[in-house]
């Protein structure tokens, strides 16, 4: 089995989606590392079969759903007992994936939450009128994704803020790193 998942969704990501998958495909692309990247696609963009192929990223297609359901169904087809979703413009390095995995997999934590501070007044801002964006890169234990049943299948733009009020909830050890 795969140690780490790395899933991205191709709605959610937007234009940028080809800059996410270029700063992510180092993590992929490491020999010694058993990392796999699974891009969520309900869009039906021709482009994005080549685009996966392009940065070893592994297509999965799938309805017209909230964002909650797609993540669900590329969980339902991920290897690793490690998930991590990567918050748009905030790529993990590869260290901090590594300490991040590591520190659940020697039961340290549960969960290693990726957050930016913002950085100027107009990202406050934004953040304040957007509070559902997903502003933290998450890394969690399949089994607590499990535990808590998943992301919430009828939840957008608000589907990871809601697994990590979720996984606060249930008391699952969750530690935030500022980048």
């Amino acid at each position: 089995m795969l140690a780490c998942s790395l899933i991205l969704d191709a709605r959610a990501s937007g234009a940028d989606l080809p800059r996410y998958l270029m700063a992510l495909r180092p993590l992929v692309d490491r020999p010694d590392e058993l990392v796999e990247l699974l891009l969520v696609d309900d869009t039906g963009d021709p482009r994005l079969p080549g685009l996966a192929r392009r940065h070893l990223a592994r297509l999965l297609t799938c309805h017209r759903t909230p964002l909650g359901d797609r993540l669900n169904s590329a969980v339902a087809h991920s290897q690793g007992e490690i998930l991590v979703f990567p918050a748009p413009r905030l790529t993990p390095s590869a260290d901090w994936l590594y300490l991040a995995a590591d520190a659940i997999q020697h039961d340290e934590t549960d969960c290693v939450m990726l957050a930016r501070l913002p950085a100027t007044p107009l990202e406050r801002v934004r953040q304040r009128l957007r509070p559902g964006s997903p502003s933290s890169t998450l890394c969690l234990s399949r089994a607590w994704f499990e535990r808590i049943g998943g992301c919430d299948p009828g939840l957008d733009r608000n589907a990871l803020p809601d697994l990590i009020a979720r996984l606060h909830a249930c008391q699952a050890r969750v530690t935030a790193v500022v980048a």
